[in-house]
């Protein structure tokens, strides 16, 4: 497998790949890594997801990005970088007769797992702890005696313009460590634990930390995920972040603060060897925010004077919105605070020097994610410490509060009558990295790391190469051999940049934002609905994710890569359930990500993320997998609870949205541990689909059995509204892949039949059906070209392809005319700066043409008009 640097990213610190490989092909970790020139790069690799024959599906491999080419290859076979196995985790990298000295080394002492990676050294607790780590050290100086999470809570009473506030800094308690990564390139260690309020009645807010170690580096990586328990009422998030425990030279002229910015390089100490009176000469101030630590007499000048010049023991940088960060310092507590800098985006990097050594610390997304923030207190003082702020405690409090106190299921798109509306459940996760350093990090070196830390080094194999090996099931190449693929492949591109381009014309930046995009544009007001009820945030509806992931695998763009990724990890965390009665389902789309009262399977289905987890080896979505595994029982339990009071209720699954999220979440589940249980369910609600009188076109309505599993049959419904929700929820991608999983060809005879029987006239339906199906609204032809060209593929059915292509086509000239995607100027600001819109534009629908282009141009290349006039005259055909 060849697999390719994405361009625009970082080419020092590790980086994680995944590896896809075909059924049989692979049946251990026997894997080699070579550069471009033949050399053996040291890999670590692990089991991701298996075949069912319990060969390897996919796997995850960490390696050096200092070591590797713009192109490396990975293969199966002998000629591999072996490890030796000693004690636990205590292994030596061999290529050849050459030793890898410095993997990764842990030994278990009696309340401590201690680790060496070459250049640092740290403790971790076993068990139940109030840190995370202990004692880092490099080259044998302490840079932080203790590492811990931090967090501050606001309490809010409201009353007209009267306001109450507290805030509250809660305990962090590790309640679990696990080392779920043992190797001798990288570890990784998962905390989990709860921030301890002072009171019982408090929410204790629970959290999940990775923190990852490499060989020969001196670098950490933080995954931090923060769970929300609160009353929305009442709780607001204030702050939260990791804090250091920082262990610094002595004198306090020696220590050092800098922050990335947008602007010139902010350096200062906390004494800064600059006076008026007695004069200090200005060499040696030069020499200081140089870097030089020099060596005073107790009876020198700078010794004599130090004691009268302002000591600043608090520096901070807080990013308050997307478009502003302000750098402030004051001396102490009782003081002002001085504002230094402001700008527009923050690097999101601070560092903090003494002779000792010090640190590097830098968040991901700074601006995006804000407000986040970076500080050190008591700079100059014998306690120092440093935070990474992923919500800073400067900003004012997140308030999870829902927007109305009533819904408007009618005229503004909500979903039920009642207010569903709860924040009880969601997370959101945040990325930092810290390097230790036992030297000055000069300004070359901070920009380099804050390069690192928002762009980390990504390798990904060619879309030639995922293609062939149907990773994530069936799309199509973009050839491009003639004018209308060309075009159509064109409505594509400009599909994506536009929506590049709102998420900074539309600032859809923030902590619990970032990664989505807007439901429906108002031509009218030209902005987005993000006031109209189920019309503003999207939360995975008609599967955007699946559409720019096949985008990306198509393409191999960076850009698009950086997007997605965005919204996998946004979806994955604000938009889904993680604990408590909703577990395992998410929130339909809703001006607030958690407001809409239909929570369903759908939104929080595996298969929006596989991508993310199997691309890059992402640990946190293995905890999301799990937690949708069982949504079904979820939902049952949710129909059982809002209908206790009808004795007549039965509980039911439509074949689709719900069984085929059912199906991807089981289906995900099944290869990460082959637990027959889940492909169990997958082929009863196969059986049982197979059994009704017309497939996937019975129904789609269904009783379900949550015991075992079965759809049960109930007739056919003919007023439903979910016959094209069957189909644009992402069941057609999942059933493909699906079927090849499970080498049955049941769902794809399904599928082939709905795909035959959704455009045919009433009157044909009935006649087919016995005048069983009549009247049911088979709606939103352009979500079905996708199984009808499927379909027209396995009849080779030509009028059944053209009239997929015609329907495909004809609905975005429909919207946009022949120009499609093209965005048009609306207006100009003051300054002469044009604004553009696509006023026709909704991302259910642009996510579904992209998507089903896609797939159309796979199973039904062959039929499409290669020029444009031809095309013309095509489309105007009867």
């Amino acid at each position: 497998m060849r697999l390719q640097h994405l361009q625009g990213r970082a080419r020092k610190g590790y980086a994680t790949f995944g590896g896809v490989w075909e059924k049989g092909e692979v049946t251990s970790l026997d894997f080699n890594l070579q550069d471009d020139k033949g050399n053996v790069i040291p890999v670590q690799s692990r089991v991701m997801a298996w075949w069912p024959d319990k060969s390897i599906k996919w796997s995850a491999h960490t390696a050096d990005a200092e070591l590797m080419t713009d192109e490396v290859t990975l293969s199966y076979g002998s000629q591999r970088a072996d490890f030796e196995a000693g004690e636990i985790n205590l292994h030596q990298a061999k290529i050849g007769a050459n030793v890898v000295k410095n993997a990764i080394h842990i030994e278990k002492a009696e309340d401590c797992y201690q680790i060496a990676t070459g250049k640092l050294t740290l403790e971790l607790p076993k068990g139940e702890s109030d840190f995370l780590a202990r004692k880092l050290m490099r080259n044998g100086n302490e840079i932080a005696s203790k590492v811990y999470p931090v967090f501050v809570w606001e309490t809010r009473e409201e009353s007209g313009y009267s306001k109450r506030i507290e805030n509250e800094e809660f305990q962090g308690k590790i309640t679990s460590v696990e080392l779920e990564e043992q190797g001798p390139l990288q570890a990784v260690i998962c905390f989990k634990g709860n921030h301890i309020p002072k009171q019982p009645d408090m929410p204790r807010m629970p959290f999940v930390i990775r923190m990852y170690l490499w060989a020969d580096s001196d670098e950490l990586r933080f995954q931090h995920t923060f769970l929300y328990d609160g009353k929305e009422e009442r709780d607001y998030l204030k702050g939260m972040g990791i804090r250091f425990d920082m262990s610094l030279s002595e004198k306090n002229y020696d220590r050092h603060i800098q922050f990335g910015t947008d602007k010139q390089h902010f350096h200062e100490a906390a004494v800064m060897l600059a006076s008026n009176s007695p004069k200090l000469a200005p060499e040696i101030f030069k020499k200081q925010l140089a870097g030089e630590f020099a060596e005073y007499d107790a009876d020198s000048l700078v010794e004599q004077v130090v004691p009268d010049i302002p000591l600043w023991n608090d520096y901070s940088i807080c990013q308050d919105s997307a478009y502003h960060y302000v750098i402030r310092k004051r001396t102490q507590e009782g003081c002002c605070d001085l504002t230094c800098l402001e700008g527009t985006h923050g690097q999101g990097t601070m560092a903090i020097h003494s002779k000792c050594g010090g640190l590097l610390l830098g968040i991901r997304d700074f601006w995006q994610k804000y407000p986040s923030g970076l500080e050190v207190r008591g700079l100059g003082e014998a306690k120092t410490t440093a935070t990474i702020w992923f919500y800073s405690p400067q900003a004012q409090g997140f308030d999870f509060r829902h927007y109305s106190k009533k819904s408007y299921p009618r005229t503004c798109y909500e979903g039920f009558d009642y207010v569903g509306a709860t924040a009880y459940g969601i997370g959101v996760t945040s990325e930092a990295r810290v390097q230790l350093t036992d030297c000055f990090a000069g300004e070359k070196e901070l920009s380099d790391f804050g390069k690192r830390v928002q762009k980390p080094p990504v390798y990904v194999g060619k879309p030639q190469y995922y293609h062939d090996k149907k990773a994530f099931g069936y799309w199509s190449l973009p050839f491009g051999e003639s004018e209308v693929e060309r075009w159509l492949e064109e409505q594509m591109d400009k599909a994506f940049e536009f929506y590049k381009q709102e998420i900074e014309a539309r600032d859809w930046y923030g902590l619990f934002d970032y990664g989505d995009v807007m439901h429906t544009y108002d031509a009218i007001r030209h902005v987005w609905r993000y006031d109209f009820g189920g019309m503003a945030w999207q939360n995975t509806e008609l599967v955007p994710t699946y559409w720019l992931w096949l985008y990306f695998l198509r393409t191999g763009r960076e850009d698009v890569f950086t997007m997605i990724e965005a919204m996998s990890r946004h979806c994955s965390e604000v938009d889904n359930y993680h604990f408590g009665p909703l577990k395992g389902l998410g929130s339909r789309h809703n001006v607030r990500h958690w407001g809409c009262s239909c929570k369903e399977p759908r939104i929080a289905m595996a298969g929006h993320h596989r991508f993310l987890c199997y691309l890059t080896g992402d640990l946190r979505l293995l905890d999301i997998f799990e937690e949708v595994k069982d949504s079904d029982v979820t939902m049952i339990e949710r129909q059982q609870a809002r209908n206790e009071n009808n004795p007549n209720y039965k509980p039911g699954a439509r074949s689709g949205p719900d069984w085929s999220t059912f199906t991807s979440n089981w289906m995900t589940w099944y290869e990460l541990t082959l637990d027959e249980t889940y492909r169990r369910k997958i082929e009863t609600g196969i059986q049982d689909i197979m059994a009704t009188p017309f497939g996937l076109a019975s129904g789609p309505d269904y009783g379900y059995d949550v015991k075992n599993a079965h759809l049960i049959y109930q007739g056919e419904v003919e007023n439903t509204p979910n016959q094209h929700l069957q189909i644009c929820m992402g069941a057609p991608q999942v059933w493909l892949e699906l079927c090849d999983m499970l080498e049955d060809d049941s769902l794809n005879l399904l599928m082939e039949r709905l795909g035959a029987f959704y455009y045919l006239d009433k009157e044909e339906k009935a006649r087919l059906t016995d005048g069983r199906i009549k009247n049911r609204p088979f709606d939103w032809p352009r979500f079905a070209t996708a199984i009808s060209a499927f379909s027209a593929m396995r009849r080779r059915d030509k009028a059944l392809a053209e009239q997929s292509w015609k329907i495909l086509i004809e609905s975005v000239w429909q919207d946009g005319g022949r120009e499609g995607h093209c965005m048009q100027e609306y207006a100009k600001g003051t300054d002469g700066e044009s604004y553009y819109e696509i006023p026709w534009i909704t991302t259910n629908t642009t996510a579904q043409w992209c998507l089903n282009v896609m797939l159309c141009l796979e199973f039904i290349r062959e039929y499409l008009p290669r020029d444009m006039e031809e095309l013309e005259r095509w489309m105007m055909q009867e």
